[in-house]
């Protein structure tokens, strides 16, 4: 209500009665023609209306509006001007009769005046009894009322000290345990962040030791494939005799790596008997065929090698390589005596004169070959141990790593507590902030109620003092009573003195009653003088009387507008509960952003641990990403939650200008220059009647900002869903 009537409460001092009553009586019909074109216009283009030409439109109606309250305004001066003449007109009228009857009365006095003079001397004496006893009884009341008043005095100033005092000490308890509850969350928000900088720092750490052993274990299993490929290819670029030897060598070398002590016995009576069948047997046939065979069998134990050692990617890669290197050193040592031995073979030619050769040669590789061995299986004892050690290593490693994988699962949980803790805390900040706004707030309270309670008890101590002085008062008013008394023990002697004198005074009252007489006819012939002005007031009267029907069928008339206005408002109140259905969809739509938003860092966080497990991208950049993208969605947040505040800004808006006023019945005035105008009881606003230029133009701003409004909520969630 106060927003929509203070334009109508402004008072021009500028112009003119005269002028207004001219302007208004021609203003009414043009001014509602504009108003029927400016609302054709506004429904054709309230479209494509931008919103500067809407402010420029809502200026320049003000304008209007404030002219025609201006106008308004001074119409009501004149009006006021005559009905103050009509009164004073009834005042001269009323004046005069009062005096006529001042004149009747003051007769009737003097004669009552006659028969109370007579009875006053008998009432004396009684009166004068009765004074003593009520002298008494108002001492003894005054005493009472005294004693009751300073009691309460000092029981209503010991309550109110109290309440003040039991209310600072409130205050004062919310304020410490205020700040004891913000020190609490500054100490545990650095706790928080001090513990997510440390396991940052672990993460990444163990990402990089990580990815180093991955590297390495890689160019190992590299070395190990190119290793064997190139044993197949010496393997068969040797000869058939050579071929033979080295299956021996290296069947006895594989065999060693992979059984123990007491199977090198059998392999080495297996060898034996082989050398006897090989001196039994032709060169040519034994040759291709044990050289094929031992190809296989190499490539096979090769290939068992290589699907153990890809099988066992987590062993120590150290003892790998040696292993490969003892099996390099038995190629060799097997290489060197066949090249002897099949030269000695091309040269000599027939088979038994070389028996006894190979025979030699075979037992001296034999002893070589058993000293071999005792070497390789000292050697296989040593690498057993160190594959103990390693696997010992290898479990302690799976531990830490299953240790370090729970300390990272605890991280990113306690990661996720920190950052609900940080927005509770955010949280539990801004509440703390608003109660101490709100102790703030009932602090300056309490400081006015304490003002207040200085004041009345500053109020109370000058009534203390003003019943005092009363007393005093009445302590005075009780001695001149007592010399009262004394004077009227005078009197009843001077009454007798007096009662002759009244004899005299009735001769002077009828000389009275003869000069009141005449000022009657006076006042009879100033009545007559009055009736003319008091018929001109009449007609003026009826004129009013007329002026007042016609305002009543005005007020008829606008009563049917008032409806249809609560109509239109009934329409907007439609309007804005869709635009609270909207706004509660944004809402909804919000929320899902959120838990869209969290949902896309969560699948980011694991994306980055990913990265890091499988290609080892660095993890600040990822973060960094991630955090790029967290800012974008808060953005995004941001900016809806800006919309939703605009939305809500307007709504409040449309609510507001909507609302209509609402007419009281007790303000009511009714001009008379053809201009009807309703002025409502203590709020001051007028409504002018059907045709004025001021309904007009409030009506058609009501109907541009309705159209105004309808235009902002179609466009508003458009731009929302694009964004």
């Amino acid at each position: 209500m106060d927003r929509r009537s203070w334009l109508w409460r402004r008072k021009s001092s500028e112009n003119s009665p005269a002028e207004t009553d001219s302007t208004s009586a021609g203003s009414i019909s043009s001014h509602s023609e504009r108003f029927w074109d400016e609302q054709a216009n506004a429904t054709i283009g309230s479209q494509s209306v931008e919103v500067t030409s809407k402010a420029i439109a809502v200026g320049e109606e003000n304008n209007n509006i404030r002219s025609l309250t201006e106008k308004l305004s001074a119409a009501l001066m004149n009006i006021s001007a005559k009905e103050d003449l009509v009164k004073q007109h009834a005042k001269v009228a009323e004046e005069a009769v009062s005096g006529w009857e001042k004149a009747e009365k003051d007769v009737l006095a003097l004669k009552q005046q006659l028969d109370a003079f007579m009875k006053k001397n008998t009432t004396l004496e009684d009166r004068v009894g009765h004074l003593d006893g009520a002298l008494k009884e108002c001492v003894r009341q005054l005493r009472q009322a005294r004693e009751e008043q300073e009691r309460k005095n000092y029981e209503a100033v010991a309550n109110k000290c109290h309440e003040l005092e039991s209310s600072t000490s409130e205050l004062e308890s919310q304020l410490l345990d205020l700040k004891a509850q913000l020190e609490s969350a500054k100490t545990d928000t650095a706790a928080s962040l001090e513990l997510r900088i440390i396991e940052r720092d672990l993460s990444t750490k163990t990402a990089e030791t990580a990815s180093k052993q991955h590297l390495e274990r890689i160019k190992k299993l590299a070395k190990l494939e190119t290793e064997c490929r190139r044993l197949k290819a010496i393997a068969r670029k040797a000869s058939p005799a050579n071929d033979q030897k080295s299956y021996t060598a290296s069947s006895i070398c594989v065999e060693s790596f992979t059984d123990s002590q007491s199977d090198s016995d059998e392999r080495l009576l297996a060898v034996e008997t082989d050398m006897q069948k090989m001196n039994g047997l032709e060169m040519n046939e034994s040759g291709r065929s044990r050289s094929d065979a031992w190809a296989s069998s190499l490539i096979t134990e090769l290939d068992q090698f290589r699907k153990k050692a890809v099988g066992r990617n987590i062993m120590v890669p150290s003892v790998e390589i040696n292993l490969m290197d003892d099996f390099l050193e038995m190629e060799r040592l097997a290489a060197l005596p066949d090249t002897e031995s099949g030269s000695g073979f091309i040269e000599s030619g027939p088979i038994s004169n070389q028996t006894c050769t190979v025979v030699n040669t075979l037992k001296a590789e034999l002893e070589t070959l058993t000293h071999r061995i005792a070497q390789l299986e000292e050697k296989l004892v040593l690498s057993e141990e160190e594959k103990s050690e390693l696997q010992m290593a290898f479990t302690e490693s799976q531990k830490q790593l299953k240790t370090l994988q729970n300390q990272l699962s605890e991280a990113e949980t306690k990661f996720k507590d920190v950052q609900t803790q940080l927005a509770l805390d955010d949280n539990s900040k801004k509440s703390v902030e608003e109660e101490v706004e709100v102790a703030n707030m009932n602090r300056e309270v309490v400081v006015s109620r304490l003002r207040d309670a200085e004041i009345e008890i500053k109020a109370l101590i000058s009534k203390v003092t003003s019943l005092e002085e009363v007393i005093r008062k009445e302590q005075t008013f009780s001695a001149e009573l007592e010399e009262k008394l004394a004077l009227t023990e005078e009197e009843k002697s001077e009454s007798q003195m007096a009662f002759t004198e009244s004899q005299k005074q009735l001769q002077t009252l009828q000389n009275q009653l003869s000069e009141a007489e005449t000022r009657f006819q006076d006042v009879q012939t100033q009545l007559a003088l009055a009736d003319n002005p008091k018929k001109a007031l009449e007609e003026e009267v009826k004129i009013a009387n007329m002026n007042r029907q016609e305002a009543e069928t005005e007020i008829n008339i606008l009563i049917s507008k008032v409806t249809s206005l609560e109509d239109l408002l009934k329409k907007e109140q439609a309007l804005s509960a869709e635009n609270m259905i909207k706004c509660k969809e944004l809402e909804n739509e919000l929320s899902k952003m959120k838990c869209e938003a969290k949902l896309q860092h969560e699948s980011e966080f694991q994306l980055v641990a990913r990265y890091n497990e499988e290609l080892k991208v660095p993890q600040d950049q990822e973060l960094a990403i991630a955090a790029r993208k967290f800012a974008e969605c808060q953005k995004t947040i941001v900016a809806l939650g800006q919309q939703l505040k605009s939305l809500a800004t307007l709504e409040d808006f449309l609510v507001d200008s909507d609302k209509p006023s609402q007419l009281e019945d007790g303000g009511l005035k009714y001009p008379g220059n053809n201009e009807a105008q309703l002025k409502l009881g203590s709020t001051g606003t007028v409504l002018p009647r059907r045709g004025s230029s001021g309904y007009s133009k409030v009506g058609g701003e009501y109907a541009k900002h309705s159209e105004n409004s309808n235009v902002k909520e179609s466009t508003l969630p458009t731009k929302t869903f694009r964004e």
